[in-house]
């Protein structure tokens, strides 16, 4: 397929990414023909996003919606999705009470809380179910799931269900203490979360546009809700400030963000470089997560991510080598 042709699928993608995140009407300057329309379903599949994709071409004028003979396609998604978020919500509910009832204290976190700030928040596409356990409780959680694994990060990992569970240990996707983080939960924490979040998979595990859709309704719904130098300080104490305004110049260029709900000094950046790891990884979960893989893809990744990130990339690296080899030492 020709670089032109690639080009025009990805910005026609990213209109109807668009049009579904923020509920717009949109017209595309022509209708795509059924070759295009298989291009961006693929698209759609490989960025996690099929959700939000099909909320896009509702928005669409009638003449270009996908021909009849693509009607079978989409309703089978749409069947899917109601299907996995009533699995998704069940395992969820049910792990939650299991939890309480061990008087512990779980807090759902990242893609699951995320989707509470969309328009329509049953067109986010489900994934793995992240609960964050305090201080002194995550050991008693992990003491629950006997099957779960150990992660490199120190997660517990189980499934539910045919759902993904992870526990862990801390709220933030960063290797520094806490007491000077904002409260998890909080307005300000959250996007401090998703952003680091974000970060960790641009190291290496890959990154899709879901995730970028996560932080860019956030952004938008929390905007005025916290307290903006806070943001700025913690993520300067991350040493992430820099990878903080990369990933905003590609939240407003690509998909919609207005620049306002930014830092108040926010200067856009070129965000080519990020824009190429989405287009090239896609979504974390399509990927082999085998050790070598995941090693060869933050060692390719390692200029960009020292480039906005120093400390992170080698603290996130040295974790994963020891948590990758005490894993080994336990077989």
């Amino acid at each position: 397929m020709s670089h032109s042709v690639q080009d025009t699928s990805w910005e026609t993608f990213l209109s109807l990414l668009r049009a579904g995140l923020w509920e717009q009407d949109l017209r595309l300057p022509a209708g795509p023909g059924q070759a295009e329309w298989e291009r961006l379903l693929a698209l759609g599949r490989g960025q996690a996003v099929m959700g939000l994709l099909l909320r896009g071409i509702a928005h669409l004028s009638g003449e270009q919606r996908p021909q009849e003979t693509f009607s079978p396609t989409l309703q089978a998604w749409e069947t899917a999705f109601g299907r996995a978020r009533e699995r998704y919500a069940r395992v969820q509910e049910a792990l939650l009470s299991e939890l309480a009832q061990a008087g512990l204290h779980p807090r759902v976190q990242k893609g699951s809380e995320a989707a509470k700030y969309y328009a329509a928040p049953e067109y986010r596409q489900v994934g793995d179910i992240d609960l964050y356990l305090p201080a002194g409780e995550f050991q008693r959680a992990r003491d629950l799931f006997p099957d779960a694994r150990t992660a490199a990060d120190g997660a517990a990992v189980f499934a539910r269900d045919s759902v993904t569970v992870e526990l862990h240990p801390r709220y933030y996707d960063i290797h520094r203490p806490p007491d000077r983080l904002p409260e998890p939960g909080s307005p300000c924490g959250e996007i401090l979360l998703l952003s680091a979040h974000i970060f960790k998979h641009a190291m290496g595990f890959g990154l899709g546009c879901k995730q970028l859709c996560d932080l860019a309704v956030a952004l938008s719904r929390l905007d005025g809700r916290y307290d903006k130098a806070e943001l700025r300080a913690a993520l300067k104490y991350a040493g992430l400030l820099r990878w903080h305004s990369l990933l905003c110049s590609l939240l407003v260029a690509d998909f919609g963000l207005d620049a306002s709900c930014c830092l108040p000094d926010f200067r856009p950046a070129d965000p080519e470089r990020l824009r190429c790891i989405v287009r090239t990884s896609g979504h974390f979960s399509h990927h082999a997560k085998r050790k070598t893989a995941t090693a060869g893809a933050f060692l390719r990744r390692l200029p960009f991510s020292l480039s906005y990130g120093p400390r992170e990339t080698l603290a996130t690296i040295r974790e994963l080598a020891l948590g990758n080899l005490l894993s080994t030492r336990g077989r």
